[in-house]
């Protein structure tokens, strides 16, 4: 099986970074940066992104941190013992819930309130250093020096930075396996190899959801490989590994 792992900055930086994945979720978030005049990292401070989203802010010693919203107006809670470094990640997770969520989390299902904090947590990552601002960055070729840049460049603290970096780096995997499955399924069948197209499939699934590969997407193999339709089998298969 192909090693599907990006482990340096050396290989991110020969060319490897336009094979980045976004989610769904990371297109929402630039796509409301680039709304509201967001185009450098300098422009990532909690006093500057609420203004332009209009989103009050108050700071208090021993806080809990906090929003409170409505439909018309969000109000975010930040503890102001908290490094400056960690108030602005505080900010990007509360931000995501006036902006995205509805409800009162204390009257909220379980499983609901539940779904609501990750997709908070995912936002947090996207909204404190977004992938378009960090391609344009110079990247250092050695990875202490690269999350020392992001931690700087983006004022989070280190291991933010290291988490998010990584996220990076599996997106990136993703994204290659995925370019090499697409290019393998639209070969002619009689110049298909099946082995590797299964070994690429197989990689694909451990890396995009980082389990291994259910009996029933196997047995479904050979099927899909040889449909007439090429591009339908590759969405087929797509949707049996996303």
């Amino acid at each position: 099986m192909r090693d599907a792992s990006v482990s340096s900055p050396e290989r991110v930086k020969s060319g490897m970074l336009h094979l980045y994945e976004r989610t769904y979720l990371e297109e929402w978030v630039e796509g409301l940066y680039k709304q509201i005049g967001i185009t450098s990292p300098s422009d990532l401070t909690i006093e500057n992104v609420s203004a332009r989203l209009r989103m009050g802010v108050t700071f208090a010693p021993g806080v809990a941190d906090e929003v409170i919203f409505d439909a018309d107006y969000g109000h975010i809670f930040i503890n102001s013992l908290h490094c400056p470094q960690r108030q602005w990640e505080v900010f990007c997770h509360e931000l995501c819930h006036p902006l995205r969520h509805l409800g009162n989390q204390l009257l909220l299902p379980d499983e609901f309130r539940k779904w609501q904090e990750r997709d908070a947590q995912a936002f947090q990552f996207y909204a404190a250093v977004p992938f378009f601002l960090l391609q344009k960055l110079e990247l250092p070729d050695h990875e202490k020096e690269l999350i020392d840049l992001l931690s700087v460049e983006f004022g989070v603290t280190h291991g933010f930075a290291k988490r998010r970096w990584e996220q990076v780096l599996r997106r990136i995997a993703r994204g290659r396996l995925h370019h090499e499955l697409v290019q393998t399924l639209s070969v002619p069948k009689k110049q298909a190899a099946p082995r590797l197209v299964r070994e690429q499939l197989v990689s694909y699934m451990a890396v995009k959801e980082k389990v291994r590969p259910k009996v029933a997407f196997v047995l479904c193999y050979d099927s899909l490989i040889y449909n007439v339709n090429e591009r339908r089998a590759a969405r087929q298969m797509e949707d049996l590994v996303l």
